[in-house]
């Protein structure tokens, strides 16, 4: 999937300065349009999420909603153990346009990484850790004249504005030891960015 979002992205920037030239005037003529994101960002790259956006000359807003699991396996002698985290991508995002393409995205996203079991010292947890940042970068938006948009965040910073850590304990003995590997494992996380960060789609 990651490949095919890839290899669309780029047959959409061969052609960005040929048939987008006239990028503003086009997002002016679409009531919404809807694409994917990708790109360096870890977030996305696990939960691909999808993009509802409602475009504009000067300034364009969307909502970003995904989902996804980051699998890993720890081998010990003979057990091999699988470790599931679901990413979850939640964005209200918005574009102000410098110029045709160029613009300076922004957005509140809250990110949440949540893994139903995590063991320690016996002691079974489900962790749940949700983080509020505000994002913001700089970036081109083409948007062609049949339609389709580009939209490449070249550079996105983060700035942690709050989170919330929720340890439960499922099974086991809990200790005030086995409770503080639990929340120190959950909170070992900071503001994300990203760079070369890729959205496609198709407006209305």
């Amino acid at each position: 999937m990651k490949k095919f979002i890839l290899c669309v992205a780029t047959l959409f920037s061969v052609n960005s300065f040929v048939i987008a030239a006239d990028s503003a005037g086009n997002r002016k003529d679409q009531i919404f349009r809807v694409g994917q994101k990708s790109g360096i960002h870890l977030m996305y790259l696990i939960s691909s999420p999808f993009v509802l956006e409602f475009p504009g000359e000067e300034l364009t807003f969307g909502f970003v909603y995904g989902s996804g699991d980051l699998k890993s396996t720890t081998t010990s002698g003979s057990s091999t153990v699988e470790d599931i985290w679901t990413f979850t991508t939640t964005e209200l995002t918005g574009r102000y346009y410098l110029g045709n393409s160029f613009n300076i995205p922004f957005g509140v996203a809250i990110y949440n990484i949540h893994k139903d079991d995590w063991t320690y010292s016996n002691v079974n947890y489900e962790l749940d850790y949700n983080m509020t940042q505000l994002n913001f970068g700089i970036g081109n938006d083409w948007t062609y004249d049949w339609g389709g948009f580009l939209a490449i965040d070249w550079y996105q910073g983060g700035i942690k504005l709050s989170d919330k850590i929720t340890v439960t304990r499922k099974s086991g003995t809990e200790t005030s030891a086995t409770k503080a590997a639990a929340e120190e494992e959950s909170t070992d996380v900071n503001a994300f960015g990203g760079a070369l960060i890729l959205t496609f789609g198709f407006g209305f």
